[in-house]
């Protein structure tokens, strides 16, 4: 169990509620068009808010898969129908065109570098069936570099420290934890971003069409997190 693996469940379990995931999931939904019953994957699934979210929403049985077995441990409370498996997203134990749709949340693909995040995206491609939907989520590159410092004492956990610098491309954000008991926890992600043109490229490159991104308009630093809809072509 690792000190980002903590941090980043006992951070996000409680600056993201659960209706922040029901939303992220009704958008990531509406893209898919993917009927309830098919195969679908959340691909870096954490502790399991998304699969819960697609469980309420009628998707009984989608597959979570991280490589935390702390993470997924939390998921199996969050999200008991769902089927979890630790993996990593460059090597996924699944059989070609068995998914109908994939989801990856907050750039859960992206932890990596440049040639990781391409195999990773490779292997969605693989995975996917002809036609099928990969939906991404993801903070907008112009809002990162306006973010440097975060600090807050957080009822139940402690003081959260976040420092950031993103240099255009890569977000490498270190957060510590000092609990109550004066335990201290930190951990860097390293975080990579593609702006939407960059992002195209890489799925081309990955055997993947760029179909759309929401919102649908020029970025400015106001714009929020992006959403891009990926699709394995039919041949």
């Amino acid at each position: 169990m690792s000190d980002e693996d903590r941090i980043f469940l006992e951070t996000t379990r409680r600056f993201a509620p659960p209706g922040l995931a029901r939303e992220d999931v009704r958008i990531a939904l509406a893209l898919a068009q993917v009927a309830p019953g098919k195969p679908v994957a959340d691909l870096g699934c954490g502790y399991g808010r998304h699969l819960r979210a697609l469980v309420e929403q009628g998707y009984a049985r989608p597959l979570g898969i991280d490589r935390s077995a702390l993470l997924l441990a939390e998921a199996r409370a969050q999200a008991p129908g769902a089927r979890l498996v630790e993996a990593d997203l460059r090597a996924l134990p699944l059989h070609e065109g068995e998914l109908s749709a994939a989801f990856c949340f907050y750039s859960s693909m992206f932890l990596g570098s440049h040639e990781d995040a391409l195999e990773a995206l490779r292997e969605c491609a693989r995975v996917l069936r002809r036609g099928g939907a990969l939906v991404l989520t993801t903070d907008n590159p112009l809002r990162l570099s306006a973010r440097s410092r975060f600090e807050q004492d957080v009822p139940g956990l402690g003081r959260v420290i976040e420092e950031s610098a993103f240099d255009g491309t890569v977000d490498r954000v270190t957060k510590t934890v000092i609990t109550a008991k004066g335990e201290r926890l930190s951990g860097t992600f390293v975080i990579r971003y593609y702006p939407p043109p960059d992002l195209a490229a890489l799925a081309r490159a990955a055997g993947l069409e760029f179909r759309r991104l929401e919102p649908d308009a020029p970025l400015t630093e106001a714009t929020p997190q992006l959403v891009a809809l990926l699709e394995k072509p039919l041949e």
